[in-house]
């Protein structure tokens, strides 16, 4: 017998300010270990924030460093993802400029719910040039389909690479829909937007991709506020200095400093090049990230070595980078009362906000989780509610560590630098914040998302039926998302004193990355008809 879900029919209700978990949902289901997936980014449909769109590294050959890029689409708000076909490489006469791959995957969407994942291209290794240049690809079907590459940034003649994205999502601002680009040449900060849906693109004011904005910049990170203003964020040194535009891109301010005074990861031992923690071999980098909250608030964080071991710091402006709150050096993310223990590493932070101006941290925390235990990851959030002032609400992401020496691909063939990506995804929308992560606990490196549940229980009754003397039957209950932790209780309906009248089995099915079939079987062990009904209990959803 086939039965729908109707679960919250007859659900109790659970009190929204009680305890919460996380659910870990796995994203790729790689066929080989070759395919290492990690350094993922994801952005919600401002049209549809249950259209949610992922992309992240997918190895070709770990040991070489051999890769392209992956694209991901969910449709339920991250319950259940499907993979798109292989993104297109262009291919050019001269050998030294035909595409071998794609690199540091970044996502933003349009206002016509177009969807763009921004690329950095690279040709082979016998090649003179790092990369070629940046490329964009647009979906037109949530993530589901991609079109060829628009070249957008041809260049040999220095070195694109660290690009970031972002758009305007405020409905309200005179720029909703435009996307823009930034990204550094090796030095240089540049600058690209469309604001016809991807049909061109250009940079500042009348200059071509690529002008220069500024001659110091490494990882530059976007953020848009709430009146359309643009802010670019770089690292340069020591120091996290901006721009911002009022004007949809036309025009920039001159640099000014965000913070200076910083620690970064590159005091770190460099084996291979990279710096890496004491008990790793990953590279780590510091990056900035940033994101935009409600009104004129806008924070930038990064990884910081000032306390002997790295740390999430914070500057944050509440009147558009006219001034920034606290030391010029930055502030400790988290108070002491839920700081990370001594020996964890606290590094990779990502910033998003929600429409109702909560502002989430992300990041990776590396160290032994039991004493004694090897030095593995996990995830941690943590949330404001008070604008970015404090991120008072601490929680761990991963139901269980991940290690990163599992499946690590060789960072540039290098074997003394594996690669667990230099960034990871969250994003924000009026469904909670999700973070996109890479995680090891299946034997390969795959992505998973998270999504935030909430503890019930929520009872009730799924189905009745009749079953015949001494006779069996079999029913399933389909889309249940599989994160919810459910139980099943099979009880008869007419009374019959002195023995046990039903006995039942429950039965799994994972009918798809993000949904479970329940098969129930009952056994009626009277010589009567009984009636019975099925019972479940929630006990938490997302």
């Amino acid at each position: 017998m086939r039965l729908g879900l109707h679960v919250l029919e007859e659900c109790g209700a659970a009190n929204p300010g009680g305890p919460s978990m996380w659910c870990n949902t796995q994203v790729t289901y790689s066929p080989s270990s070759d395919n290492a997936r990690s350094e993922s980014e994801l952005e919600t449909n401002p049209l549809n924030p249950l259209n949610v769109v992922g992309a992240s590294k997918r190895f070709i050959d770990p040991k070489t460093y051999h890769f392209t890029l992956a694209a991901y689409a969910s449709f339920d708000g991250g319950e259940s993802w499907t993979e798109a076909p292989p993104l297109a490489l262009l291919d050019d006469p001269d050998p030294d400029k035909k595409w071998s791959g794609i690199s540091d995957p970044v996502i933003a969407w349009d206002g016509a719910g177009n969807c763009y994942l921004v690329a950095l291209p690279f040709p082979r290794d016998a090649s003179p040039f790092v990369t070629v240049g940046i490329a964009v690809y647009r979906s037109t079907d949530g993530g589901l389909t991609w079109s060829a590459p628009n070249f957008i940034h041809p260049n040999t003649a220095r070195t694109d690479d660290k690009q970031w994205a972002a758009s305007d999502r405020n409905r309200r601002s005179r720029y909703f829909g435009n996307v823009y680009i930034a990204l550094d040449d090796g030095s240089n900060l540049a600058f690209a937007r469309t604001t016809d849906r991807g049909t061109t693109w250009r940079g500042f004011g009348t200059h071509p991709v690529g002008a220069a904005l500024a001659s110091d910049s490494f990882a530059p990170s976007i953020a848009v506020t709430d009146d359309g203003s643009i802010f670019i964020f770089w690292i340069a040194g020591g120091t996290i200095k901006f721009v911002k535009s009022t004007d949809g891109g036309e025009s920039f301010s001159s640099p000014a400093v965000v913070a200076t005074g910083l620690t970064t990861l590159s005091v770190l031992p460099k084996p291979g090049g990279f710096p890496e923690f004491p008990g790793g071999r990953f590279r780590v980098l510091t990056l900035p990230t940033a994101c935009a909250g409600s009104g004129q608030r806008v924070l930038v964080a990064w990884a910081d070595f000032r306390d002997g071991v790295s740390r999430i710091y914070y500057r944050r402006t509440t009147d558009g980078g006219a001034t920034w709150q606290g030391p010029a050096s930055g502030q400790a993310l988290l108070a002491p009362s839920v700081a990370s223990r001594p020996n964890q590493q606290d590094f990779h932070p990502q910033l998003a906000s929600r429409p109702g101006g909560e502002i989430a941290c992300c990041f990776y925390e590396f160290g032994p989780k039991w004493p004694g235990g090897p030095p593995w990851i996990d995830v941690i959030i943590a949330t404001s509610h008070d604008g970015g002032a404090t991120f008072a609400e601490r929680e761990t992401v991963t139901n269980v560590p991940w290690d990163p020496e599992l499946d690590a691909p060789l960072s540039h063939g290098d074997v003394r630098t594996t690669f667990i990506g230099d960034y990871f995804g969250l994003v924000g929308s009026d469904r909670g914040f999700l973070p996109f992560w890479t995680d090891t606990r299946t034997g390969i490196q795959e992505i998973f998302c998270g999504r935030k549940m909430t503890v019930g229980p929520w009872v009730g009754v799924q189905f009745r039926g009749r079953i015949g003397a001494h006779q069996k039957q079999r029913w399933f209950t389909f889309n249940w998302p599989a994160c919810w932790h459910v139980a099943w209780t099979v009880v008869p309906i007419n009374p019959r004193l002195g023995a046990p009248q039903v006995r039942w089995r429950v039965q799994v099915e994972r009918a798809s990355s993000g949904y479970i079939t329940y098969w129930i079987s009952i056994t009626n062990l009277t010589d009567a008809a009984a009636e019975v009904e099925a019972r479940y209990a929630i006990f938490a959803r997302d």
